[in-house]
C-alpha cells in the first residue's frame, strides 16, 4: 500500500513536465513552470478522482495488466476532457482538431497509468516482493 502511495505523487510528474512544456510552445506568455504546476495539479486531481479508486477495483478482480492501467489513464483524462469541448462546442469548431487535443492529454493520461503501473507493479505478489530483499 506504501508503493501505491509513492507512485500517487511519483507518476504525473514526467507528464506533467512534458504536458507543462507542451503547453509553453503554444502559449509562450505562460511560463513553463506554471504550465507544469497548472498540469501537475490537473493530474493529480484526475488522479484522486478516477485513478484511486480505479485502482482498487482493478485490484478487487485481479486486473493487473499494464495495458488496463494505461487504457484506465487515457480515458479518466480523455473523456472528461472531451465532454467538457462538447459542452462548450461552438459552431466553428471543427472535431479534427478537438479530438487532436484531447487524445494528445489522453496519451498523457495513459502515460501515468503505465507509470504508476511500474511504480506499484501489482503484477507481483507483494510477499514474494518483500521475500526477495531478503534472500
Amino acid at each position: 500500500m506504501m508503493r501505491a502511495r509513492w507512485a500517487f505523487f511519483l507518476a504525473p510528474i514526467i507528464p506533467a513536465a512534458v504536458a507543462g512544456y507542451n503547453l509553453h510552445m503554444h502559449r509562450p506568455q505562460m511560463a513553463p513552470l506554471s504550465g507544469f504546476i497548472f498540469m501537475c495539479l490537473m493530474f493529480y486531481f484526475q488522479e484522486a478522482i478516477v485513478g484511486i479508486p480505479a485502482f482498487h477495483i482493478l485490484k478487487r478482480k485481479r486486473w493487473q495488466h499494464f495495458w488496463i492501467y494505461a487504457a484506465v489513464g487515457f480515458l479518466a483524462v480523455f473523456a472528461p476532457l472531451f465532454a467538457l469541448c462538447l459542452a462548450r462546442w461552438r459552431s466553428w469548431y471543427e472535431i479534427g482538431p478537438v479530438l487532436n487535443t484531447c487524445a494528445l492529454v489522453g496519451i498523457y493520461g495513459g502515460a501515468i497509468g503505465l507509470i504508476f503501473w511500474l511504480l506499484v507493479r501489482p503484477d507481483k505478489d507483494p510477499v514474494k516482493q518483500l521475500a526477495s530483499h531478503f534472500t
